[in-house]
Order: structure tokens, then C-alpha cells, then sequence
């Protein structure tokens, strides 16, 4: 029970967080990574016959998949520990050694 709560709460926040969020309105380096990356697929399409470059847009889209359930395990952590923290610090009582 507490562990699919929790996957709520993580999930309710990665949506509110990310909701219309345009990041190349928000990170420079973000917009001119993106536009290489454009730039990059098409000279490496032009360059492929046409299976080729279905298969490159497969690898693109497991790729992005892979890398995109590596942030959210990242994001979940993180989660996690503010939480911790939280309830820790809540409960914390000085104490005499």
C-alpha cells in the first residue's frame, strides 16, 4: 500500500512539473543541444538508405525511452529522500551523549 502511494505522489508531481513545460523556452543549452541533435539526425538520415533509417529511428526511440526511465528512477529517489528528510527532521529530538 504505501509503495503504490508513494508512486502516486511521485507521479502527481513529475506530471505537475512537467505539464506544458517547453524546455527550450527555459534552457538555452537545452535549445541549442536540441537543434544540433536535428541537425545531426538529418546529415546522418541523408546519408542512410531507407531501412537504415528506420531502424536509426527505432534506436533514436529506445534510446530516448531508456534514458527517459533512468530520470525517473532518479526522480523517484530524489523523491524518496526529500521525504525522508522531511520526516526525519519532523522528528528529530536533541538528545544527550
Amino acid at each position: 500500500m504505501i509503495k503504490s502511494v508513494f508512486d502516486s505522489l511521485a507521479a502527481t508531481m513529475e506530471h505537475e512539473n512537467l505539464v506544458s513545460l517547453d524546455l527550450a523556452k527555459h534552457s538555452s543549452e537545452y535549445y541549442h543541444a536540441n537543434n544540433n541533435v536535428l541537425a545531426y539526425q538529418k546529415k546522418i538520415k541523408s546519408a542512410l538508405p531507407l531501412e537504415m533509417q528506420e531502424t536509426l529511428e527505432q534506436l533514436d526511440g529506445e534510446y530516448n525511452c531508456m534514458m527517459l526511465s533512468g530520470m525517473d528512477v532518479y526522480y523517484r529517489q530524489g523523491f524518496s529522500d526529500a521525504v525522508r528528510l522531511i520526516m526525519e527532521t519532523m522528528t528529530w529530538s536533541p538528545t544527550r551523549s
